[in-house]
């Protein structure tokens, strides 16, 4: 692999090269220009844009028009200032369009108004003609032409843009100097043809003024009130035209000028090369201008013949240079990617002369690593037949030590057996015998499930057919799972076709298939739940389904819920083996079993097998009874557990406080709940909860004296359990004793980090129990002195956990500062520190061994007996200092305290 790693980098590398000599040239400047409109005289403008990059490959134009529309020209500018421009051109069509060009303007985008203008200030430079002096110079031309007095009528331009209003004022200034002037009418157009022909034929449709000048602010409106004109049969000999723009392009103003069509126009000039001059004078910080006025001139039949023949020769140079431009584009490209041909031919070289140096040393490599690849395969070989070989013989050794476990099991399921028959066994006697005959079950079929597993791996078992209707037995297997269901509050129901269900099959082998099933879903199922078994038979195949409306399972899950030892994560109880049997017996019938499930809707376990089964043999049908012990199912279970199970739950601080400490047992078994419960409630209350999720919220909620909890266990385990205990300031005091079967001392370890006071392994006796739970609660220690100000109360401080420390500390504070207010309750102490009254009381009773009450006065009598000592103050300033009501209640608690009077100290 290592002789390859060259390679690869070389191939990375002319990859890199190549992509790098064909890419595109990345420009240096993006200028973004937005036209109002598309018409002759900005066609022309971005024509002479595009001309002027040509000698600046490093300028890219991106040009959008807007077509009058003003919105479009909001949205056309924002979408280029998010492409990232470097430059903006705007010829805006009215003043809202300031807004998004301050936008960009405010986000460091140089602005370049050209052709009109906007109120903003906001702008870097503005470049354009004078149109007020276009308007003027216009009128001065009419009036030397007028012989006598005439009468002019003026189109104007879209009166929100600036270009309209400076030429209307131009004009109408200018023309109210002339005598000879006199303006008959406005018709206020949009710069467009069609608008100026609409309003000219409206005008000449009914009465209105006589005229003989038109006066249009462009060209375009002056052609189409020139249309309107030659349909309602004017005399175009006397009425004379005249506009603005003068564009030299096909149907432009100076052709209409040179046909006589228009009696002049004057030149708006374009120079799309001064525009692009400012914008790159702009971006490469050169000095400029920021307002920049275009020289223009009047076009008259003079000389329009004479400037029509200029801007001919001027087109033709453009295209000339548009041509040799498309030239040296072409050319320029070429030559990129023959030296793009050349470096990989080069780079191939070297790379061929590198591959040959490396493919020599591969070669001697391959030997060498032939050679280790066949020791490699040896060793692998040797060490899978060691494995398989101490795999069978831990098997061997499972399968014997299962085997030796009968024995005993045998020897304490028999007397157990006869002293649960026996009548002298009763009460709590009774209770504990019942336990062991439940326990011993649980275990036999451990051992039971195991030895079948081990045939299953050794390919050793086999089906015993039998022909039997399987609706029938369905009803019977699950009729003894109703006891157990009702005590649940669990509803079972069963649903069979009315199709013949005789089936040949192994009835056991189905039969275990249906408890293992029946038992997840009655462990899984809560309260007022629903089991309901369905039996479908078609098409030669019988399905059997379980489904409850239990807690469901994850995606994940489902996918390997039926492999061997996997268990999920909230998994109660059981070996991760139970239904990796249900999938081999199911195989072995050559059917088929699935699962289907939602978090928190339930699941649905189906198995399909065939109605028969080759090799059934009648003379060895041996039918047995059936029946499951349903009494193993029901120490796991998700049940909640119920009040009654919970009656010696103290709330008061009198049973607190006497002589038998409230104790928090967490275990998801009920067997062990009810085992621990028993031994403990001689001398103590006791409280259950059935995982850490449960037992830390009864915690916060009771503050135990003391928490004895087991470490695995589903929703949340001990470990965790532990640790949110010690983090939260209500039960950071509180002593737990985690109880596992875990045996490693890392294992132990872990459990101490998370701030465990004692291990007990199972399995473990009463009495060790019963001292741990003893010393645990003897040995905590409290801060006696509290208030006392001495060296020892901060050395009984000192010895506390830092969670305590600091809820000593906040306590502390939290009284000293409310020593003088006789209203401060145990309530508004409890809100302050972010505790209930349960709460509070009793992690101060566990702390100091003081009420919170006597921790209130304590702390006053403490600081009336230091003023006392230090000042002049009499008996009553004290007292009331101190948050004492009246004196002589003073006086009787500070003589129990101290044994003396508030007058006799000194």
């Amino acid at each position: 692999m290592k002789t390859l790693n060259p390679i690869r980098w070389m191939l990375a590398a002319l990859l890199v090269i190549a992509f790098i000599s064909c890419g595109k040239r990345t420009p240096k400047y993006v200028i973004g220009v937005s036209q109002c409109s598309e018409d002759i005289w900005r066609k022309k403008m971005n024509d002479e844009l595009r001309i002027a990059t040509f000698p600046h490959d490093n300028v890219e134009l991106r040009i959008v028009s807007a077509d009058d529309d003003v919105d479009k020209q909001i949205k056309q500018i924002d979408k280029l200032v998010e492409q990232g421009i470097d430059l903006l051109i705007v010829a805006p069509i009215q003043g809202d369009v300031a807004k998004a060009m301050d936008r960009a303007y405010d986000k460091g985008i140089p602005v370049i108004m050209f052709d009109r203008r906007t109120s903003s200030s906001k702008y870097t430079a503005y470049i354009g003609a004078e149109n007020e002096e276009m308007g003027r110079n216009i009128a001065k031309f009419l009036s030397s032409r007028i012989d006598g007095s005439g009468r002019i009528l003026e189109i104007c331009g879209l009166q929100s843009s600036s270009p309209a209003k400076s030429r209307q004022k131009g004009f109408d200034h200018e023309a109210a100097l002339h005598p000879n002037m006199n303006i008959v009418g406005h018709l206020m157009a949009d710069w467009t043809q069609e608008r100026a022909y609409h309003l000219m034929d409206s005008l000449l449709s009914g009465p209105h003024a006589e005229f003989d000048y038109v006066f249009a602010h462009n060209d375009r409106m002056a052609k189409g009130a020139i249309e309107a004109a030659r349909k309602h049969h004017l005399d175009l000999g006397k009425i004379k035209f005249l506009g603005i723009d003068a564009v030299a392009l096909e149907g432009g103003g100076l052709q209409m000028v040179r046909d006589g069509e228009l009696l002049a126009s004057y030149i708006y000039p374009t120079r799309g090369d001064k525009v692009l001059q400012l914008a790159l004078d702009i971006l490469e910080k050169r000095k400029f201008k920021r307002e920049n006025l275009l020289s223009s001139a009047l076009v008259t039949t003079d000389n329009a013949n004479v400037l029509l023949m200029q801007d001919e020769e001027i087109k033709r140079q453009s295209d000339n240079l548009i041509s040799l431009s498309r030239r040296v584009e072409n050319t320029t490209n070429a030559f990129d990617t023959q030296r793009s041909y050349l470096f990989m031919l080069l780079f191939l070289v070297a790379m061929l002369i590198i591959v040959c140096v490396l493919a020599l040393k591969a070669y001697l490599a391959k030997k060498r690593y032939n050679a280790q690849l066949q020791e490699s395969i040896q060793k692998q070989k040797k060490m899978t037949d060691d494995m398989e070989r101490m795999t069978q013989t831990q098997l061997r050794f499972f399968t014997n030590i299962s085997h030796e476990l009968r024995t005993p099991l045998t020897l304490i399921s028999g007397p157990a057996e006869r002293l649960a028959d026996s009548p002298t066994i009763s009460g709590e006697m009774r209770k504990l015998v019942e336990m062991i005959r439940r326990n011993v079950g649980i275990l036999s079929q451990m051992v039971s499930e195991i030895l079948e597993f081990r045939k299953i791996q050794n390919e050793k078992a086999k089906l015993s057919l039998n022909r039997f209707d399987i609706a029938a037995d369905l009803k019977a297997w699950t009729e003894d799972f109703c006891a157990v269901a009702e005590r649940k509050g669990i509803s079972v129901g069963v649903k069979t076709s009315e199709d013949c269900s005789i089936v040949i099959a192994d009835r056991e082998k189905i039969a275990h298939v249906f408890f293992n099933l029946m038992t997840n879903a009655l462990k899984y199922t809560p309260a007022k739940g629903t089991i309901t078994v369905t039996l479908a038979h078609a098409g030669g195949r019988c399905t059997v389904s379980v489904a409850d409306t239990g807690k469901g399972m994850s995606e994940e899950d489902q996918r390997h819920i039926f492999e061997r030892f996997y268990q999920a994560a909230d998994s109660v109880g059981g070996t991760g083996i139970g239904l990796a049997i249900v999938k081999a017996y199911v195989d072995l019938h050559h059917g088929t079993v699935q699962v289907e499930s939602r978090q928190g809707r339930g699941s649905t376990f189906s198995f399909v097998i065939p109605d028969s089964q080759p090799g059934y043999d009648a003379t060895l049908d041996k039918q047995t009874e059936i029946q499951s012990d349903t009494q193993l199912i029901d120490d796991y279970s998700v049940k909640d557990v119920v009040a009654e199970r919970n009656l010696s739950l103290v709330t008061g601080s009198e049973d607190y406080d006497s002589d038998r400490p409230l104790v928090l047992v967490i275990d998801d078994n009920a067997g062990m709940r009810s085992y621990i419960r028993s031994v403990l409630s001689s001398s103590y209350n006791v409280m259950e909860a059935q995982n850490g999720e449960e037992g830390l919220s009864v915690a916060k909620k009771n503050v135990p004296q003391l928490v004895v909890c087991d470490v695995m266990m589903p929703v949340m385990d001990g470990l965790e359990f532990c640790r949110c205990m010690k983090t939260d300031i209500a039960t950071s005091h509180i002593p737990v004793i985690l109880l596992t079967a875990r045996t490693l001392e890392d294992q132990r370890i872990e459990g101490y980090n998370t701030g465990a006071d004692s291990y007990i392994t199972k399995p473990f006796s009463v009495d060790t129990l019963m001292a741990r739970v003893a010393n645990l609660l003897k040995s905590r220690s409290q801060l006696k002195l509290i208030f006392s100000g001495s060296q020892q109360e901060q050395q009984e401080q000192d010895a506390l956990g830092e969670k305590d420390q600091t809820f000593v500390s906040q306590l502390r504070d939290a009284i000293k500062r409310h020593i003088p207010d006789a209203d401060y309750s145990v309530e508004d102490l409890g809100s302050e520190m972010g505790l209930s009254r349960v709460q509070l009381y009793r992690k101060v009773k566990a702390l100091t061994g003081y009420s919170v009450v006597d921790l209130l006065r304590k702390a006053r009598l403490a600081k009336a007996k230091r003023l006392l000592e230090t000042t002049d103050k009499n008996i009553s300033e004290v007292a009331y200092e101190v948050g004492f009501t009246t004196s002589s209640y003073f006086a009787k608690r500070f003589k129990e305290e101290y044994g003396v009077r508030p007058g006799d100290v000194e």
